[in-house]
């Protein structure tokens, strides 16, 4: 009995040394600005990087790299030029059938915003557009949500904020600068470690 008491005690302790089990712990990585170039998925060379994957900030050759995260979709958005509609980013259930009943908030997706980027400090829990592509234009701005599963374990997505800078028309590219916050459960997008 006495062995039970002292276990419960310890226990106790232990429990409250961890403080809430629920909660975010502190950040570890820092946020940075990156200027990338993709290159359309429609028109170029397979070895060449067309999407993007905001957990692990990774450039992937579509139909070649694996995705970064198991059982996550290959990319969270492409770029392609289309015939009509001219440079385009792409969420993933753009171009691939979403999950029959699953909910679009676990969805990669793309919102175009008004706000400068370097005024942005936060990413937005909803409204991003997650099945159809974004027209591009350079000094369009916007936000990005990732697809889950990703590697956070609190299973919320990850955040980014892009300013689409040039397009090359020759090489079908285009240049962006993006900030992505890979801190499971803040949505933080200013330089540094966010607090949010």
């Amino acid at each position: 009995m006495r062995q039970i008491v002292l276990g419960s005690l310890l226990l106790g302790v232990a429990l409250a040394g961890c403080g809430d089990p629920f909660a975010v712990l502190p950040a570890t990585k820092t946020n940075t600005i990156d200027t990338l170039d993709l290159f359309a998925v429609n028109g170029t060379g397979l070895r060449k990087p067309s999407g993007y994957v905001l957990a692990g900030k990774v450039l992937i050759q579509i139909g070649i790299s694996p995705p970064p995260v198991v059982n996550a979709p290959p990319f969270d958005f492409l770029f392609r030029v289309d015939a009509q509609a001219g440079p385009q980013f792409v969420p993933f259930f753009a171009v691939a059938p979403a999950p029959v009943g699953q909910s679009s908030s676990g969805h990669p997706g793309l919102l175009v915003t008004a706000t400068p980027f370097d005024a942005i400090t936060e990413g937005q829990q909803s409204g991003y557009t997650v099945d159809k592509p974004i027209n591009l234009r350079p000094g369009l701005v916007l936000l990005v949500q990732s697809s889950l599963p990703n590697d956070c374990f609190l299973g919320i997505p990850y955040y980014a904020k892009i300013e689409v800078i040039s397009f090359d028309e020759t090489v079908r590219s285009v240049k962006f600068r993006i900030l992505t916050d890979n801190n499971c459960g803040y949505r933080g997008l200013e330089p540094g470690l966010p607090k949010k």
